[in-house]
């Protein structure tokens, strides 16, 4: 027994598909330990881990599948003797050919025909072309194969195709969805996290390290910058900046502290988890400031989800649980009431009060990296 995958998106790349075929076929070696054999626009596992496949990016559904020879009779044979093993209360059933092989002497309906009523004659099954108990899944290409159950990939794109981008992680729900949502376009994921801990190593024992271990299961292996809050803190408390302006000032600073160390490492873009008017400090007035003076693309994949939809993807990617756990995230630290609407000029005088520079350089200096 096979698994045979098909893939979506990469079949309309064209001259990139090759290169993007490639690539996913490291993915699932990677996540599956076995072994990937390539035929005309599918793949084929054996000996691997067939689970491993609903957290691979790039794979649009997948199947267990029996393979033959290419003929009427071993086809009607196979179909005959693995459906007792899978028809339980079953009372309908439809027969569904792909013949991507026009040379195979029988033509798609003949085919089902054929079956179909070998299917009655074995099983006294009664035939339902529209939404069957059963489906009978017949492929023909290069090889042949026989399954009963399609299972749904994750889509979009391999991990590794679109480049590698920093994604700014916090301890809450958003930004691990807008990481799972940059994988699922192709970036490979590296975080950088700001925390309030006395030493960065702290971080390892929190809920942000169990957040990046189960990111790493949907884009393999990771790298987390980890910033300490304090450089920050003691600027804020020397300078008697207004408290209004506190978070906008760190999410600012947050943005250049990764740049710096995005541009130095070759990554393409930053990634949040900004969603627009969600809180006080993602008014557009605010990201405007915020974003100003970083050369990078800020990518912003939950830009227009709403709450109940950013969490029900938490849920789905298994962060939730995760995500909710009490965690004292440098946010939290700050004045709970920010100004909604804050101009680039106020906070380039705040910047320039605090020596904002020397406060990016000795936060960098106390940065240190971890590997997941």
């Amino acid at each position: 027994m096979t698994t045979l995958i098909h893939y979506g998106e990469l079949a309309l790349k064209r001259k990139n598909r090759r290169s993007f075929e490639n690539i996913l076929i490291e993915n699932l070696k990677k996540s599956s330990g076995g072994r990937i054999r390539r035929l005309n626009g599918r793949l084929i596992l054996e000996d691997g881990d067939l689970n491993s496949i609903k957290r691979v990016f790039g794979v649009s559904w997948f199947a267990h599948s029996y393979r033959m020879k290419k003929s009427l009779e071993a086809i009607i044979d196979t179909v005959i003797e693995k459906l007792g093993d899978v028809i339980k209360d079953s009372p309908t059933f439809g027969v569904i050919i792909k013949r991507a092989d026009k040379s195979f002497p029988h033509t798609s309906l003949e085919l089902a025909k054929r079956i179909g009523k070998e299917v009655i004659n074995r099983y006294n099954l009664e035939v339902r072309l529209n939404n069957p108990d059963l489906a009978i899944h017949v492929e023909i290409a290069e090889e042949v194969f026989v399954y009963f159950k399609k299972v749904e990939g994750l889509g979009g794109l391999p991990v590794g195709v679109s480049g590698t981008v920093l994604c700014l992680l916090s301890g809450g729900i958003d930004s691990p969805v807008a990481a799972y949502l940059m994988m699922k376009r192709g970036c490979r994921v590296n975080y950088i996290h700001f925390h309030s801990y006395s030493a960065n190593k702290a971080v390892l024992g929190s809920k942000i390290a169990d957040i990046v271990r189960l990111l790493s299961n949907y884009g393999f292996e990771s790298r987390v910058y980890l910033a300490p809050y304090n450089p920050f803190q003691f600027s804020l408390l020397e300078k008697g900046i207004p408290s209004r302006y506190e978070l906008v000032l760190f999410r600012r600073l947050m943005l250049q502290v990764a740049e710096k160390i995005a541009k130095d490492r070759g990554y393409k873009g930053i990634a949040t988890g900004d969603s627009i008017g969600q809180v006080a400090s993602q008014t557009l007035d605010n990201l405007k400031a915020v974003m100003g003076g970083i050369s990078l693309p800020i990518l912003q994949p939950l830009i227009c989800f709403d709450k109940r939809e950013i969490i029900d993807l938490a849920k789905d990617v298994g962060s939730y649980e995760m995500s909710i756990k009490p965690y004292k995230d440098c946010c939290s630290i700050l004045a709970p009431h920010p100004k909604t609407k804050t101009r680039i000029e106020q906070i380039d005088n705040l910047e320039e009060k605090m020596n904002m520079e020397k406060v990016i350089k000795d936060t960098l200096g106390l940065v240190e990296v971890y590997e997941f």
